[in-house]
């Protein structure tokens, strides 16, 4: 006689989307703190700039990764994703130096300086990266 063996529970798909932006997150930091050590460089370099900016930018491009991956069906989502994440650190970077500065005149060399940032287009990278990896382990 054989003892019937009980089967897991099946896994929420809702999940992954979750568990992608977290660990997208952790590379995120973990690539920001690389680059800053070969570089030489802060990943926020405007000292003026205050502590909240980057880790603001980071959540940022996490919650767009977690929307764009949570509602992606097709390989193209890794590019809006891509995409989504710069533009919204490029926008969370510009309005808030420009706040902090108090000095709307900032707003466009601000825009501009992060733009062509090694940490902001790393982290749109890895969004992409991170996206095409959902749609890869996600259930058929």
């Amino acid at each position: 006689m054989s003892v019937p063996t009980r089967l897991p529970p099946p896994s929420n798909p809702a999940l992954l989307p979750v568990l992608a932006a977290v660990t997208y997150l952790a590379a995120v930091v973990a690539l920001w703190g690389v680059l800053s050590l070969v570089l030489d460089r802060n990943v926020i370099d405007y000292p003026d700039a205050g502590p909240l900016l980057g880790p603001t930018m980071a959540g940022v491009a996490g919650i767009l990764t977690w929307l764009v991956s949570w509602r992606s069906r097709s390989w193209a989502a890794a590019f809006v994703a891509l995409l989504a994440s710069f533009l919204g650190m490029l926008v969370v970077a510009a309005v808030g130096y420009t706040v902090t500065r108090g000095d709307l005149t900032t707003l466009l060399t601000a825009a501009a300086h992060f733009a062509i940032s090694p940490f902001v287009l790393g982290a749109a990278a890895l969004s992409g990266l991170t996206v095409v990896a959902v749609h890869l382990l996600r259930p058929r």
